[in-house]
This record gives C-alpha cells, structure tokens and sequence, in this order.
C-alpha cells in the first residue's frame, strides 16, 4: 500500500468519506464466469478505504463483507454519518464483449464532485483504461439520495476479459491513482 503525502485537514477536522461496495450479498451486480462484480467491489472499496484512512481521511463504509443493504439505505448511510463525500465503486457491463473502459457518474456536472470524477477518469486511464469520460445521470440511487458530493464509478468492464486482467495486474495502481485525485482535489 503506498502512502502519500499526509494530508493537513486546515479546519482541524479531518474529511469523513463514504465508500460505498457496489452490489453484495444475494445481488452479485454483473457475473461473468466465476466472475462476481460484488466481489471485485468489494476488494476495491475496502483498499480504497485503506490508503484515505493512512492518508487521514476518516472512512466509512456502506458494507464490509459479502451483505445485501439496498442503494436507498447506503445513501442513508453515508448520509446519517455525515460524510463529506460518498465514493460509489462498480464495474460495467456491456452486451458487446470488446466495450471496454473507465467512466464516472455524477447527478450533475457541477462543483467538487466533477473535478474528482473526472481526475479520477483521467488517472485511471492512465494506467491503461479507455476513458469513457463523465457521465450525469439522475438515475442512481446513491447519486439521487445523497446529501454530499457523490460519485459512481465503474472500474473497467466485467464483461471484456481484457479490463478484468487489467484490473488485476493493476490493482493497486488503480487503487492508488483513485485515492491520489480524490486526495489532490482537496488540496
């Protein structure tokens, strides 16, 4: 796990962050082979929750383990926590196996929320993703329901086999290059 500069929070508090597991217990998200979106969320939320909290960022989580919460009880979570911002993590899914990528969803294109989301896209396909770019949409529960800034973002294509061997020879890289904008946004 690298670790980056400690971040000196100036009002003395430091930024409570919600990271949110996309899917979970008996919703599995997008499966492909032996493949579970849920499980890939998972490994993903919780490093990302390593590297913030090494950073001084007080995380939160809207799971843990392999649980079923519905996306209108994670908003809530993050929401009577009072987190700053709400970290949404997914992976895509595509009927056409070569759709490949990194994208990011917003409620709107506006404020904190979409400098991060797209840091976050640029960073990513940095390390070897197409950048699908940033996307609103009004649709998502988490995005809809949340009282701070929030972001979806879907890491790669569980349905191109090309992003999956990606997500894993570069899993930290991926982790890292998230927590790293979402950090230098604050900054």
């Amino acid at each position: 796990m690298s670790k980056f500069d400690k971040y000196d929070w100036s009002d003395g508090m430091p930024l409570r962050v919600c990271i949110d597991a996309g899917h979970g217990g008996e919703d599995p998200g997008t499966v492909n082979g032996k493949r579970y979106e849920k499980d890939d969320t998972l490994r993903l939320a919780l490093q990302l929750g390593k590297i913030l909290n090494a950073n001084g960022v007080d995380v939160v989580y809207t799971r843990t383990d392999d649980i079923y919460s519905s996306p209108i009880n994670k908003a809530n979570i993050g929401n009577r926590l009072n987190a700053d911002y709400f970290i949404s993590i997914h992976r895509n899914a595509s009927i056409f196996k070569k759709t490949t990528g990194v994208e990011t969803l917003v409620y709107n294109k506006k404020g904190m929320k979409y400098k991060i989301a797209k840091d976050i896209n640029d960073s990513i396909s940095a390390i070897g993703f197409i950048n699908r770019g940033v996307k609103s949409r009004k649709c998502p529960t988490v995005l809809y329901h949340t009282n701070m800034p929030a972001i979806l973002i879907k890491i790669g294509f569980i349905t191109n086999d090309s992003d999956n061997i990606l997500l894993e020879s570069k899993f930290n890289e991926i982790v890292e290059a998230v927590a790293k904008s979402f950090l230098e946004a604050q900054g």
